[in-house]
């Protein structure tokens, strides 16, 4: 009796080597499994902080902003390493003078603005999601 399996038979798909990749040399074509490796392991991170961020504005809790806070920087040190854009937005002022803006800092002054409002006596629940939005919308520009 003869049996006639695929070459494909039981392997992953993203492992299977294509006839348009046959022609890839192997130090391409591991760059492409690392970028792809390191855009899941962002996405995860990502989605990570997200929920963080939502329980940060159902709970309010000090112990959920320093894990919040730890998450965006491991993140933000992952892409800085990983060599993602490290933005530099330069705005012209009505005075005709460039100012230079970094993503990074604005994340940082964004937590520091976070911490305050969590610290302060009259919390603000619309303050707080409102700056957990925005910090997630800066680390998506700075991830994409």
């Amino acid at each position: 009796m003869r049996v006639s399996l695929s070459p494909e038979f039981g392997l992953p798909k993203d492992l299977l080597i294509h006839k348009e990749q046959s022609g890839q040399k192997f130090s391409e074509q591991l760059n492409a499994a690392a970028k792809t490796h390191l855009k899941y392991q962002m996405d995860l991170e990502f989605n990570a902080i997200n929920e963080i961020g939502q329980r940060l504005c159902k709970k309010m809790l000090l112990k959920d902003l320093k894990e919040y806070r730890q998450r965006i920087a491991e993140f933000l040190k992952i892409c800085i390493s990983q060599g993602f854009s490290f933005k530099e937005n330069y705005f012209q002022t009505r005075y005709g003078r460039s100012k230079v803006l970094s993503m990074i800092k604005i994340v940082n002054q964004k937590l520091i603005d976070l911490a305050q409002e969590l610290l302060s006596e009259n919390r603000d629940s619309l303050k707080v999601m409102a700056l957990v939005d925005e910090i997630s919308g800066l680390l998506l520009d700075i991830y994409a």
